[in-house]
This record gives C-alpha cells, structure tokens and sequence, in this order.
C-alpha cells in the first residue's frame, strides 16, 4: 500500500509540475526535484528558479503567471535584505500589504551610504593605530577635526 501510494504522489507531484511548465511555456528538460525528492523542491536549472510543491499546486490551481511568481521571489529577496517580513505566496497574490521599490531603492542607498561610512572609519582608525596616534571624538569626520 505505502509503494503504491508513494507512487500516486509522484505521479501527482510531475503531473502539477508538467502543466505548470506548460502554462509557463518552460521545457521540462532543464527541471529536476533537488535530491531526487518528488514532491519537494523543484528547481527549474540553470540558476533561474526553486519552487516547493505547494507552490506548484498553488500557481496551477489559480493561474500564477511566471512573471506574478518571479515577482514574489523577487519581492522575498528583497524584503531578506533589510529584515522584512516575507510574504507567503498566497498572501502576495491576495495584495498583503508591501514595501514598495521605491521604498528599496532607497534604502539601498541609504546602506551603501553607511558601508561606506563604516570603511572610512575602519580605514581612518587603521591608519591612526600604525601611526600610534589615539584620536579624540573632536578628530572625527564632521567635527572640524581631520
């Protein structure tokens, strides 16, 4: 009995992943389930996308374009980034609530602004201790010091 029902949920899981395919107009020859596991993570190869069976049967039961999908994984990364919540993809589909590209864009910015900060700071106090000079917080940048 477990073989056989083993079997039907292989069958079940590569049905949902072939007509996924097919709705997104992917060849099924660049696919693979990760670690031979049918029903767990399909990755489509070539670096382009990872999707969990849940996933699968979600996309295909409510028509999930390609491009709704890569914009959730998109999002997702985004949101890792900075600590976020990260959406499941039923609730993003559902419009839950979102940080906007705008919103990213300008906290990359802001980050890239403090790593830099950071490495002047870690420079500056490089140079300072092979000079043996200790600084006061009145040399510090913005303080009319250095």
């Amino acid at each position: 009995m477990k073989k056989k029902l083993r079997k039907d949920w292989e069958q079940a899981c590569n049905a949902y992943v072939n007509e996924l395919l097919r709705m997104w107009e992917l060849d099924s020859c660049h696919g693979f389930w990760i670690g031979e596991d049918v029903g767990g993570i399909y990755d489509y190869g070539c670096g382009m996308f990872t999707i969990v069976i849940d996933d699968i049967i979600y996309c295909v039961e409510n028509g999930v374009t390609r491009r709704q999908y890569i914009g959730w994984q998109e999002y997702c990364c985004d949101a890792a980034e900075f600590g976020f919540d990260q959406p499941n993809l039923k609730a993003w589909m559902h419009g839950c609530p979102r940080t906007s590209e705008k919103m990213f864009k300008m906290l990359r910015k802001l980050k890239a602004n403090l790593d830099a900060a950071i490495r002047e700071e870690n420079e500056r106090a490089r140079i300072e201790s092979v000079n043996g000079r200790v600084l006061s917080d009145a040399d510090a940048p913005g303080h009319g010091g250095l």
